[in-house]
């Protein structure tokens, strides 16, 4: 019998989720646009919405109709690992720089590290497979250069919006970490745009070909 995960993993992998993560890019949003650096703030946030827009593109794509990879294990990218590798980065690096440099390479590097670990929570909780991890942390990584290279020189922020790291103290506590229920969001808006009555599960990647395609799709 598989032993319960240790809490340690549930808080880590609390990190990444949106109920979280999102509320504290909002208080980062307003610490750049006041100190001055909305040109950076702006190319962020186009990264971010594609990146977003990728994640819940693969995952209605998968629970909607089923497409996804057996060979690879893949039903859709990690959205706690691709949140947390495009907030932490761009937030830790900008808050350790000093006054004339544009970022901290290691506040960087420490964001991009919190993120892995949370993706290896993921993989610890049997949320997501290596491949939806790996493609999370890649993308993450890909919104954060994005927004550290577009980043000027420092200006001077108010000292209240340091306190979003307090945020994640909700991580504590899953009430205050899920209350956004994006994943049933998600099977929501993929059911009703498929006309499927049920989701497609990881298990239904493992499944006969013939029994997929002789299933008629409302009873799904």
């Amino acid at each position: 019998m598989t032993p319960p995960p240790s809490a340690i993993w549930l808080v880590i992998t609390h990190l990444g989720a949106a109920g979280i993560m999102l509320p504290m890019l909002a208080l980062i949003t307003a610490e750049l646009w006041l100190a001055g650096q909305k040109s950076a703030l702006l190319t962020w946030m186009l990264a971010m919405t594609a990146g977003v827009v990728v994640v819940l593109a693969g995952k209605i794509a998968f629970i909607g109709w089923g497409w996804g990879s057996a060979s690879l294990n893949f039903t859709g990218i990690s959205g706690h690992t691709m949140l947390a590798s495009s907030i932490f980065p761009v937030w830790m690096g900008w808050l350790l720089a000093g006054p004339t440099r544009r970022f901290s390479l290691y506040g960087v590097m420490l964001g991009l590290a919190i993120g892995a670990v949370v993706g290896w929570s993921r993989l610890v909780l049997g949320a997501h497979s290596p491949s939806e991890v790996v493609l999370g942390w890649l993308l993450g990584l890909g919104i954060s250069l994005v927004a550290c290279k577009a980043m000027k020189g420092q200006s001077p922020s108010p000292d209240w919006t340091r306190f979003a790291g307090m945020l994640l103290l909700f991580a504590f506590s899953p009430s205050l970490s899920g209350y956004l229920p994006t994943h049933k969001w998600e099977v929501g808006i993929a059911l009703t745009l498929s006309g499927h009555a049920r989701p497609y599960v990881r298990q239904d990647l493992y499944r006969p070909a013939r029994w997929m395609a002789t299933e008629s799709p409302r009873l799904r």
